[in-house]
């Protein structure tokens, strides 16, 4: 028997009281006793090997179950696990003739006398509870519990083990030796089973999770710009051309995408079209001098397994050379016929692609930061199919497929980005906003806007002669959706916090309520979400349009409902097989069939009879969304056509219909797939949408009107158009950039605090800093600013304290300017204000904006449609100074004192 007189003694001294001390003896003497009466089982460094399993206790939260491999047991990270330096934990082993006991306070690890497998391994809680018992599943792709569920237990296994080398997903070091898989160490597969005992705490297993399998990485700044991106072929002039066009639009934008059409075939290989770009490099230095990234999306057509040497040469030579001509971003796209070969069964092709496209990224710029654009695991189309392996968190960023431009995609956008950050750990999820496969009307097109702006990524996208662009929807989707990428950019301190904070705890950008609130069972919701920490977002995901009710609708022989006819092919030729009288055309017939004799696919339909629009309810807008056609006529003529294959799409008729009795004709085809269809209306000139949102508690000021709401409460306002409901939390102080055209126009000087005080209470914030591009913040190179306000009413007073800023990178601003926007109280309004700072009277600098409905939230110049806002300018100073700002009114008597506090 060996016994490591380091795993005995080490918890000893890791305390410096007399009592750890001696805790540290007794559990010493114990240990000692335990292991001298157990011959068949020895401890190393915090670990107990029974015959061919070995059980690590990892921590009091963490433990690790494996059983012993070809090459031994192994200690070297893996493709899915990363860190191996754990502190331990306190343990005792005791045993019979059966079984081994390992107990920690935490948990208790039953093993087999003599294991030769994991069969029989189990885990308990301290009073019995059984919290993982092995079943054969070696699961690699789990969705985690949520914060609400108080989690006891969970697992995943680290399979196929796969042994990366020092170099990664790419080709070999010059002179290694690396056989057929490029270095990586496939040999010493075995069952690696890590069991998580967080005792209820979701943070602490998110903590553990990420320490375990590592962090998100932070993107490049430049990532929270928007972006363009079609599938299109263009050349070198016309890409040129639509930056240009968004400059002269001023519509910011930081990266275009130039999907597939930059290579010869447009599909597969690393050769560019010299006929659309005839100089690659030219081309990407001009796209540069304007401000853009550029992104090119690949297909990768694969030449064997993902780690033979023709492989990763090949892949690697195709990807670094256009890196080096100064490609950007390299889109991982597999989702046509064509996909990499990963290296083993139980690898996906997703996560592989994950890993390789950001090593061999890595391996050329290794001090940047490698982004990746690639398809979300577990998620085809916008819809979540499957958990996604426990390493594809690690890589941003991810989008969910081609969409459609409905509402119902629009939905699943929001609900899966706001699940992915809790439940999967991926905080930069992202979607085609606006939809691949077709057009979104212009209402649908600003509500993908709207949330886009507000979300991680900004990505607009679609395919082949269709537009993403917001000036080819009219001036109203022009003018609103500049307004929301001004508010985007004017936001990025708090997205770059909260990425930042994402980095370091797994904290997604997108916060779903239960992260702080898992005591309300509406905090699970998936539809509303916290921006950071303090702005509720819940975006508008239904329609306005609302099916014909089925007592507008007459047969021709005015019975209710409308006269039916099916046919089985997509041209309406023939004798229908079937005819029935169908009350209303609301049908979602999925992968099925409407009925006896129709096929499930390629069939066609039709519906006539009449509509009657009641005289009280105003003139109305007629409307279909349909997979895949539709055609509807109105008194002899054709309102809608919608004919031609597509995925749920709405079209609107361009006139509104009249109060009164109309002759109605519907037709409708089905080519192949999902079959489905909905006749619908709206009120002429009614764009507004209804929204239920619930508020958590707390007062949040609704950010449109200013109204405050105490929660927890559920409202339903309608929404117009313009706006996507948004509330301020009470006490809020959120930092905003300068607006811009791209990101580092212009440095975030001077940083505007929106300043939201609330009374007899003290708030704070802090801005993240760092040099946005390279992977330094990693070793530390950033900065932190710690800001608070309080408020004291009844005094008439409010301070506001700057920190010295925390740490430093390169080139990092030595002196900043400061705009303080406080929403004050309606009273302060019509009083005189007095500002100090430092001491010193700066009232000259005090600048009164009256309430502007028209305003957006959060820094327009403007004003704000909340209410007054008072701006205070502070002068430039350095950011290691601290800086103290009172505010108060005048005819308060209370005289100013610099170490006084509201």
């Amino acid at each position: 028997m060996k016994l490591s007189i380091d795993t005995i003694f080490r918890p000893m001294f890791r305390g410096r009281t007399l009592a750890r001390f001696c805790t540290g003896i007794l559990w010493a003497t114990v240990m000692i006793l335990s292991v001298l009466q157990l011959p068949a089982a020895t401890t190393l460094h915090n670990a107990v090997i029974v015959g061919n399993v070995r059980a690590e206790l990892l921590s009091d939260s963490l433990l690790r179950l494996e059983l012993r491999g070809t090459e031994g047991f192994e200690d070297r990270p893996t493709f899915h696990v990363l860190e191996r330096k754990w502190p331990g934990a306190f343990f005792t082993i005791a045993s019979n003739a059966n079984e081994v006991l390992v107990r920690s306070p935490r948990y208790l690890i039953h093993i087999p006398a003599n294991a030769s497998s994991l069969a029989g391994v189990r885990v308990e809680s301290p009073s019995g509870k059984m919290l993982y018992s092995f079943d054969g599943k070696l699961e690699n792709s789990k969705w985690l519990p949520g914060p609400e569920e108080k989690p006891e237990s969970w697992s995943f296994a680290d399979a196929p083990r796969l042994i990366p080398p020092s170099w990664g997903a790419a080709p070999a070091a010059a002179g290694s030796k690396t056989a057929e898989t490029s270095g990586w160490d496939l040999g010493n597969n075995a069952p690696d089973i890590y069991v998580f005992v967080p005792g209820g705490d979701y943070r602490r297993l998110r903590a553990d999770f990420l320490k375990l399998t590592g962090p998100t990485e932070m993107p490049p700044l430049f990532a929270f710009g928007a972006f363009d991106s079609r599938w299109y072929d263009y050349s070198e002039t016309t890409a040129l051309k639509q930056i240009d066009d968004y400059r002269a639009h001023k519509i910011p934008l930081d990266v275009l995408v130039v999907d597939t059409g930059w290579r010869q075939g447009a599909s597969t290989g690393y050769q560019p079209n010299t006929n659309l770009f005839p100089n690659m490099r030219r081309f990407l230095t001009e796209a540069h001098a304007k401000n853009v990234r550029v992104l090119f999306n690949d297909h990768p057509e694969p030449k064997a397994n993902g780690l033979k040497p023709v492989e990763m040469n090949y892949r690697y030579n195709g990807l670094s050379g256009l890196l080096n001509e100064g490609l950007d971003v390299w889109w991982y796209d597999r989702n046509w016929t064509v996909a990499l070969i990963p290296p083993l069964p139980g690898i996906k092709k997703e996560v592989w692609g994950m890993r390789l496209y950001h090593d061999i990224t890595e391996r050329v710029r290794p001090e940047q930061r490698p982004l990746i654009m690639a398809n979300v695991d577990g998620i085809d189309n916008g819809v979540r199919n499957r958990a996604p392996d426990v390493a594809a968190h690690r890589f941003p960023f991810q989008w969910t497929g081609d969409i459609g431009p409905s509402y119902k995609f629009l939905r699943f956008a929001v609900e899966n980005a706001v699940h992915s950050g809790v439940q999967s750990l991926f905080p930069y999820e992202s979607d085609d906003l606006g939809g691949h496969i077709a057009d979104p009307t212009p209402e649908q097109y600003i509500r993908w806007a709207e949330y886009g702006a507000l979300s991680p990524i900004y990505r607009p996208h679609c395919t082949h002669d269709l537009k993403r662009m917001p000036w080819t929807f009219g001036p109203e989707v022009e003018n609103t959706a500049q307004r929301y990428l001004n508010l985007r950019y004017r936001l990025l301190p708090v997205f770059y916090a909260a990425a930042r904070r994402n980095y370091e705890t797994g904290e997604p950008l997108l916060r779903r309520l239960d992260l702080d609130y898992p005591q309300f069972p509406e905090s699970t919701r998936d539809d509303e979400y916290l921006l950071g920490e303090n702005i509720l977002v819940a975006p508008i995901i239904d329609s306005p349009l609302q099916p014909v009710p089925a007592e507008w609708l007459k047969t021709p022989e005015g019975q209710p409902g409308l006269h039916a006819e099916y046919f089985p092919n997509e041209n309406l030729s023939g004798v229908p097989v079937l005819t029935s009288r169908d009350r209303a055309l609301d049908f979602d017939w999925d992968y099925g069939s409407p009925g006896a004799g129709i096929p499930n696919d390629h069939f066609s339909a039709r519906w006539t009879g009449s509509v009657e629009v009641p005289a009280e309810t105003g003139p109305m807008i007629l409307a279909t969304t349909e997979d895949d056609g539709a055609r509807v006529w109105v008194d002899g003529n054709e309102i809608i056509d919608a004919w031609g294959g597509h995925d749920a799409v709405t079209t609107e008729a361009p006139n509104a219909l009249a109060p009164g009795k109309h002759e109605l004709r519907v037709e409708y085809l089905e080519q192949q797939f999902k079959a489905s269809l909905s006749f619908q209306f709206r009120r002429a000139g009614k764009n507004a949408a209804a929204r239920a949102v619930w508020v958590p508690p707390g007062n949040w000021v609704n950010a449109w009107n200013g109204e405050v709401v105490s929660g927890p409460a559920t409202i339903t306002n309608d929404t117009p158009l313009e706006q996507i409901p948004l509330f301020i939390r009470s006490g809020s102080i959120l930092p905003l950039a300068p607006e811009m055209d791209f990101i580092g126009q212009k440095p975030w000087n001077p940083l505007t605090l929106d300043v939201y005080p609330e009374n007899a209470k003290t708030n704070s914030t802090s801005i993240y800093e760092d040099d946005g591009e390279t992977i330094a913040y990693q070793a530390g190179k950033f900065r932190k600013t710690a800001i608070s306000a309080a408020m004291n009413e009844q005094r008439g007073k409010m301070l506001i304290e700057i920190g010295a800023a925390n740490g430093n990178f390169h080139g990092a601003l030595s002196q900043r300017r400061w705009i303080l926007r406080l929403h004050l109280p309606n009273d302060w309004s019509n009083a005189p204000l007095l500002v100090n700072c430092n001491g010193r009277k700066i009232s000259a600098a005090l600048h009164h904006l009256p309430r502007n409905d028209s305003a957006m939230p959060l820094g327009d110049e403007s004003g704000s449609p909340d209410g007054d806002v008072f701006e205070v300018e502070l002068p430039a100073a350095s950011v290691a100074k601290p800086q103290r700002i009172e505010i108060f009114r005048a005819e308060t008597p209370h005289a100013i004192s610099a170490s006084a506090r509201p």
